[in-house]
C-alpha cells in the first residue's frame, strides 16, 4: 500500500482543510493509499523526523504558499528527495494556481497515485528556500501590515485594498541590482522575484518565467507619475505584463544581489523575510512534484 504525508495547516484559509481531512483520507483510501495526517504549528521542528520514520512515497501540502515552503525547506534540508503534492486552501495560493492541478481533485489524485511529476527549481536566500516569490518594497510593507483578522474575510482583496490606501503615501527606494555579473541602477517603489508566472494572484505578472528553466524574473516598477503608474498596474491586473514596458524593469537570471539605499524588509512566500541586501540563487531542478 502506497503512503502519503498530509502535512496542513491547521488555521489556513479559514481553517477549511480541517473540515476536509476524512474527505482527502477517504479519496485516497478508495485508491488503496494510506494518508497520513501531520499538523504544523509555529516553530515545528519534528516534520522533518516524521516524514523520515513514515518512509512515504510522497507528501502532500495542504494551505497557502507559506505551507508548501515549509514543506520544501523540510525536505531539502533534510536531504529528502519525495515528491509535493498540493492541496490549495490558504490565502495565497499562487503557486498552485500556475500548475493548475487543483481544478479538478479527483483527477489529480490519480495522478499523483500514479506518479506523474515534474522537476522544478526553487529560490534560496542563505540558508532558506522559497517557492515562488521573493519582494521587498512598498507593497511588501503593506502585506505585512494587514491587519489578520482583513486577510481571513477578505483574502487577497485586503492587500489591495490596503495597497489602494497606501498609494499617496508610495515612495521610491534606489535599488542597486547584479543580476548574472550585469548591474542595474534604478528608483523603484517595490520589486518581485518569481519563479512562476504568478504572483499575488495576478495571472502572467512575469509571462516569460518558466518552472525548470534554471532563471527566477524580477520585476521593479520603476519610479514614474501616478498615471503611468496606475497604466502598468492595469496592464498586470489584466494579465497583459510588457516586460519593455518603460516603467518595469524586467530581468531574467540565476542570482541576483539586491541592495538598497534604504533599510528595507523582504518577504518570501508570503511570510517575513531578511532585510536587504539580498542574495538569491536558483536552485536547478530541487524538487519532485506531483502534476
Amino acid at each position: 500500500m502506497k503512503r502519503f504525508v498530509l502535512v496542513y495547516n491547521p488555521v489556513s484559509g479559514h481553517a477549511a482543510l480541517r473540515r476536509r481531512l476524512d474527505t482527502l483520507i477517504e479519496a485516497f483510501l478508495r485508491r488503496g493509499c494510506m494518508l497520513i495526517p501531520y499538523r504544523t504549528s509555529v516553530a515545528d521542528t519534528q516534520m522533518g523526523h516524521f516524514i523520515r520514520e513514515a518512509a512515504p512515497t510522497g507528501v502532500l501540502a495542504a494551505g497557502g504558499d507559506g505551507t508548501l515552503k515549509e514543506v520544501v525547506n523540510v525536505l531539502l534540508k533534510e536531504r529528502l528527495d519525495l515528491p509535493i503534492a498540493i492541496i490549495g486552501s490558504g490565502t495565497s495560493n499562487d503557486f498552485v494556481s500556475h500548475l493548475k492541478v487543483n481544478e479538478d481533485l479527483e483527477e489529480y489524485f490519480d495522478h499523483i497515485v500514479a506518479g506523474r511529476t515534474i522537476r522544478c527549481d526553487v529560490g534560496r536566500l542563505g540558508d532558506e528556500y522559497f517557492v515562488n516569490v521573493a519582494s521587498a518594497g512598498m507593497l511588501t510593507s503593506v502585506a505585512h501590515e494587514v491587519n489578520a483578522r482583513l486577510k481571513h474575510a477578505m483574502g487577497k482583496a485586503a492587500y489591495y485594498l490596503r495597497g489602494l490606501g497606501e498609494l499617496p503615501r508610495f515612495r521610491t527606494m534606489q535599488l542597486h541590482i547584479e543580476a548574472d555579473g550585469k548591474t542595474y541602477e534604478t528608483a523603484a517603489y517595490f520589486f518581485v522575484i518569481v519563479n512562476s508566472t504568478i504572483a499575488g494572484g495576478l495571472k502572467n505578472a512575469a509571462p516569460l518565467a518558466k518552472l525548470d528553466d534554471g532563471r527566477l524574473d524580477l520585476l521593479a516598477v520603476r519610479q514614474c507619475g501616478l498615471p503611468e503608474f496606475m497604466a502598468l498596474a492595469a496592464s498586470v491586473i489584466s494579465g497583459k505584463t510588457d516586460p519593455q514596458d518603460k516603467n518595469l524593469l524586467y530581468i531574467q537570471a540565476s542570482s541576483f544581489t539586491i541592495s538598497a539605499d534604504e533599510p528595507a524588509e523582504s518577504d518570501l512566500d508570503g511570510e517575513r523575510g531578511p532585510m536587504l541586501p539580498l542574495h538569491i540563487e536558483t536552485v536547478p531542478n530541487a524538487i519532485q512534484i506531483f502534476v
